[in-house]
């Protein structure tokens, strides 16, 4: 039988990709990435969830936000509009503490994972944090409508990306 893809495959991953991992637990099977960039700094916890034979690679930006309840229907508009427009991962509102994370969960299909399919999946998730990082901020303090705030984060990130 082979070896189940796990976290040695993916801190492989990372290394190969020159990403610093921040911690590994490996008997829970997950990873902790800090990044620290031109949009603050956040954090990545990527891991498996197993269920009887089905195994799951999730990743989970958490705390991106936290909203409380001034502005929340608009911050959740803003939400359900971007998670409509992204091919991977959504976002999500704990309405406990009010956190908004990312988060993706991948079934892996005979236990695998390439490091092409990764690197896509890792690279749209990065992405995806990197045009929508102001979302949420320019919601609740600007006045413009939430399709205005969505277009104006997508167009100030391709436009740093030009530069």
């Amino acid at each position: 039988m082979a070896e189940s893809f796990g976290i040695t495959h993916l801190a492989e991953y990372f290394t190969t990709m020159d990403l610093k991992v921040a911690q590994i637990d490996r008997e829970r099977e997950v990873i902790e990435l800090a990044f620290h960039g031109n949009y603050g700094q956040w954090r990545m916890i990527v891991g498996f969830q197993q269920s009887g034979d089905v195994r799951k690679l999730m990743i989970v930006v958490p705390q991106i936000a936290t909203i409380k309840t001034k502005k929340r229907l608009e911050c959740l508009e803003a939400l359900m509009a971007v998670n409509y427009r992204i091919a991977l991962g959504k976002f999500g509102l704990d309405l406990e503490d009010g956190e908004v994370r990312l988060e993706e969960t991948i079934p892996l299909a005979d236990n695998l994972l390439t490091f092409a399919q990764f690197q896509l999946m890792f690279g749209a998730i990065m992405q995806t944090v990197a045009i929508y990082h102001n979302l949420l901020p320019k919601v609740m303090h600007g006045h413009a409508s939430i399709s205005e705030v969505i277009r104006s984060c997508e167009q100030d990130f391709f436009q740093e990306e030009q530069e």
